[in-house]
Order: structure tokens, then sequence, then C-alpha cells
């Protein structure tokens, strides 16, 4: 006689033969799974020091209306050195050889020497790093905000950049902080003007720039302008200046690939993290800098940046 009804038992048994088929396999999906996802954070995270001292030369000519026909000088910008446990002064050391390998007329250092507060230890080693290569070509820069002064001063780290100022002057490193010097070179002579530092509110271009004419002159020097962080052309604006040398901003030091997208960059105008502009009748090249924060990048490797200007 069949029964009317299923065997409760034998069901349940059922069932748990057939869960204790399955659990294995689900068990051994979850554990790739895992095991591949903290392959890939670990791989991401490895990638991101990678790329941070994965250093790259850039080669770019301006052309400026200003510069004798016919001449062309050669400028190493670097920007950006960070100094820190993240930056190490073999790094720094290596970035300048490569730089001063392409015989540059000029070094420009556009602030942001260190990160922070430095042992006088490490004051010494990083002064006898930049003398070592500043005896080969002149040398000028301006202070960034990293460098001491009121915004750092917020942040726990030098309330003025005089430390940072005396180991540029022992370094053979002249600084140009709301002034100017005029040098003179093969066939023509250059103003060079630098500002203090835009977020320390040091910026105070009057002390180192004319004012913008109403009407522009036939001819006169050109005038190539050190400012730490590019946000600041709004306040040099009124100013009469040809080329603006700026870093600041690490190329966005984190930017998603694909999109073009910086999001951490630390510019109000992001569409000037990096690279050759135009604006205003002027041009601004932002450097990507040698070094970092925190020891990582994403999508913009850092740069030394050779610039050769000639004439329109």
């Amino acid at each position: 006689m069949e029964r009317e009804s299923p065997d409760f038992k034998e069901e349940q048994a059922r069932k748990s033969r057939r869960r204790n088929k399955r659990e294995p396999s689900a068990r051994r999906a979850w554990l790739k799974k895992t095991i591949g996802g903290c392959l890939a954070l670990v791989g991401g995270a490895s990638y991101l020091r990678f790329e941070s001292s994965w250093l790259e030369t850039t080669l770019k000519t301006v052309a400026l209306p200003t510069f004798p026909k016919d001449l062309k000088i050669r400028i190493l910008h670097l920007s950006d050195l960070h100094f820190s446990n993240t930056v190490s002064i073999e790094d720094i050391d290596f970035a300048l050889q490569k730089g001063l390998e392409k015989k540059p007329d000029l070094m420009m250092i556009t602030g942001d020497f260190i990160t922070d507060e430095l042992t006088s230890e490490a004051s010494r080693k990083f002064t006898d790093c930049l003398l070592k290569h500043t005896r080969q070509v002149r040398t000028f820069a301006c202070l960034g905000n990293h460098d001491g002064g009121a915004w750092m001063k917020k942040r726990g780290g030098y309330e003025s950049p005089e430390r940072v100022k005396a180991m540029l002057q022992s370094a053979n490193v002249k600084l140009l902080e709301n002034s100017y010097q005029k040098i003179s070179l093969p066939g023509q002579t250059l103003v060079l003007s630098g500002v203090g530092d835009y977020w320390s509110e040091a910026c105070q271009p009057k002390l180192c720039l004319r004012p913008l004419p109403a009407k522009p002159p036939n001819s006169r020097e050109t005038t190539i302008l050190l400012c730490h962080n590019p946000d600041a052309k709004e306040l040099l604006k009124g100013y009469q200046w040809d080329l603006m040398l700026s870093g600041h901003t690490h190329g966005g030091q984190f930017k998603i690939p694909f999109l073009d997208y910086a999001p951490f960059a630390p510019v109000m105008d992001r569409s000037m993290t990096e690279g050759l502009h135009d604006w205003e009748g002027r041009r601004i090249h932002v450097t990507r800098g040698v070094g970092n924060l925190y020891g990582i990048r994403l999508n913009c490797r850092p740069e030394i940046s050779l610039l050769e200007l000639v004439s329109t």
C-alpha cells in the first residue's frame, strides 16, 4: 500500500545530502572571491606606491611673444620635492640628476621642499643634496604652503619659513619671495619674479611685479613668475608677467583613469592641475611635481619638466 504523505525524516535526509554536496563548492567559491579581493587590494596598493616613484621627464616648447627671435633657453622646472618619510633623499637626488642630464640653462623649483618639520640631520642631508646639483646650474625658487607660515602653523609645522629659507641659502638656491631679479643670458635679459605662498597669505605681487599697463609696450623684457599655487593667478592677473611656473597640485595625485578627473586636487580651478595653459594672454605651466603625500599616486606620475622658451 502506497504512502499517502511523504516520509518527513527521509525528505530531510535527502535535503541534507544535497546541501552537503553544495556546501564545499560554495565555500570554495567564497574563498576564491575573498583571496581574489585581497590580492587586488594588495596589488592596487603596490601599484599606487610604485607609480609614486615612476618618474617621467617631459619636454614642452613655450612660445612667448616677448622672447627674442632665433634664441632658445631651456628651463628645468621642478616642484613639490616633499622631502619626508615617504620621499627620500635618494628619490630627490635621482630626480635632480635626471633633470640636469638635459643640460638646462636655469633650474626653477616652485615650492614645497618639505612636507613637515625636519630634524637637524635631515636638514643637513637635504642641503647637501641640493648643493651638489645647484653647483651645476643657476637655481631659483619660491616657497610653498608646506615650507612654513600661516597655513602650516595651523597644522603643527613651522610657523615661519625661516628654517627652509636658511636651508636654501646654504644650498645656493636663490629664493624669490615677493622679490625679483634680472639675469643676463646670451642675447637677452630675463626678469625672474617670485611671490610668497597663496595659502599662507604671503603672496604680495605689488612688491615684485609691475602693474599691467593699459596699452602694451612695443617691446619689453620677458618676465617669468614663480608661484607655487596656480589658483593665485586671479590675484596676479593685474600685473605684468609672461610665463608663470607653478606646482602644488601633484597633478591631482589621484586621478580617476579614463575620466581625467582628479577629485582631491587642492585647487579651485581644476582645469589647471598639470601641463601648459594659455590664460589671459599669458602662459601658465603646472608641473605634477617630484614628490607626493602619503607615498601614493594614481594616473599622474611624478614629473621633471624641461621647458624650451622660444619666440612666437
